[in-house]
């Protein structure tokens, strides 16, 4: 298979957030390999990750608190979601970085913290579905087996 079909569509983010957090690991990992998309590109990708990153976290500051969110594992998720704000900024910083010298390493290195930040969102969205009682959470990436939940 030609190594183009294999990329993600940039201008084309999924809807879906787990769907979305997938497709961002793989735009995340092109970067890895340098992949010399058109900066506009690579920004529409990262906002689109971060913007629905931020909903996501807004909406679970604004759910009505319940008797089992005093467990520990309900408070390390409603914690998780302020680490991922800080995570948002960060991943704004580093294509701050980008956009100002765009080259391979700072590309690289872009890529490799959103790799590292779609998988610590992923498991996060995993443990949220658990801790809901829906079935397994959201897919693994093809391939791959979930992530073991730390609680």
């Amino acid at each position: 298979m030609a190594p183009d079909r294999l990329r993600p569509p940039l201008r084309r983010p999924p809807k879906d957030l787990d769907a979305l957090v997938d497709w961002f690991e793989q735009v995340s990992y092109q970067l890895v390999l340098i992949a010399e998309d058109p900066l506009d590109d690579v920004r529409t990708a990262v906002e689109s990750f971060a913007s629905a990153v931020l909903v996501h976290c807004e909406a679970a500051a604004r759910r009505p608190a319940t008797g089992s969110d005093a467990s520990e594992p309900a408070r390390i998720l409603r914690a998780d979601h302020a680490w991922f704000v800080t995570s948002v900024d960060q991943l704004r910083w580093f294509f701050r970085v980008v956009e100002r010298e765009d080259h391979g390493g700072n590309r690289q290195a872009l890529g490799q913290y959103g790799r590292i930040f779609a998988e610590a969102f992923r498991r996060h969205r995993q443990d949220e579905a658990r801790s809901s009682g829906t079935k397994d959470g959201p897919v693994a990436a093809a391939g791959r087996s979930p992530p073991r939940s730390a609680y």
